[in-house]
């Protein structure tokens, strides 16, 4: 009888094993429950269909944060008119060769990624540096917000209202938590912050005013007003990376 029991827990478990094994992760955050890597680097991910491609995930710059890449682009190539599109279009880049000069997932990528349990955040960084270190030295020029709190990064829909209540920005150290900044964007813009719209548009406790920005300036995408002062936009090498992600808890 006592063979028997045991038989049963092995058959028991068996299936368990399996589908652990066999798990094909959409995004970063279930890379890191089923492999559990600790280091930043490029892995499989898999769309709703069972298709399968490559990004990078970071683990390390800001735990118990991980994020899933979803873009990164030059300031030339972000300039350029057939890539300064919303997150809508579908406008992969780089399938079979990622680069963060010009990288993008298809559409339907970012969606099962964003559809993935534990994806609750997006994230926009200056210049992360993949080869180096965590990938990331601090939090200047850069920008996280939850999806619940402005549900339209990733369609057409034209976004300019102070809806959007951001965790955390700061542009050029200039920094603000929990304060609502309009972000600007449609089917011919990118998401992005414009300086001047950020200081006037919302309620005057929380304008998020950049003392040294330029007329119209903007950040964290579309560049038809770029500042060299902005990291993003310090030369036509740097880049701007986008990533949606989530907290991974142990």
């Amino acid at each position: 009888m006592l063979k028997f029991s045991y038989l049963i827990l092995i058959v028991a478990l068996v299936p368990f094993v399996v589908s652990s094994t066999h798990h094909k992760p959409k995004s970063c955050i279930e890379v890191k429950e089923y492999l559990n890597p600790t280091e930043n680097n490029y892995f499989e991910l898999y769309d709703d269909k069972g298709n399968s491609y490559k990004t990078f995930c970071d683990f390390e710059s800001e735990p118990p944060f991980v994020w899933t890449l979803i873009e990164s682009l030059t300031l030339t190539n972000a300039q350029k008119t057939m890539y300064r599109k919303n997150f809508a279009a579908n406008i992969p880049l780089g399938e079979c060769n990622t680069t963060w000069g010009l990288f993008r997932l298809p559409e339907r990528n970012m969606q099962a990624i964003l559809s993935s349990y534990g994806s609750t955040h997006y994230r926009a960084t200056c210049n992360f540096n993949a080869e180096v270190g965590i990938g990331l030295d601090n939090r200047r020029d850069y920008v996280r917000f939850a999806k619940c709190r402005h549900a339209t990064a990733l369609t057409s829909g034209h976004t300019s209202t102070c809806t959007s209540i951001v965790d955390y920005i700061n542009v050029r150290g200039h920094a603000c938590r929990q304060c609502r900044v309009p972000f600007t964007g449609g089917s011919s813009q990118h998401i992005h912050i414009d300086l001047t719209r950020a200081s006037t548009f919302c309620t005057t406790q929380s304008h998020f005013a950049v003392p040294d920005r330029i007329t119209n300036e903007d950040v964290f995408g579309n560049y038809l007003n770029p500042n060299p002062l902005f990291s993003c936009a310090a030369n036509e090498n740097s880049t701007t990376n986008w990533w949606i992600g989530g907290v991974y808890l142990e």
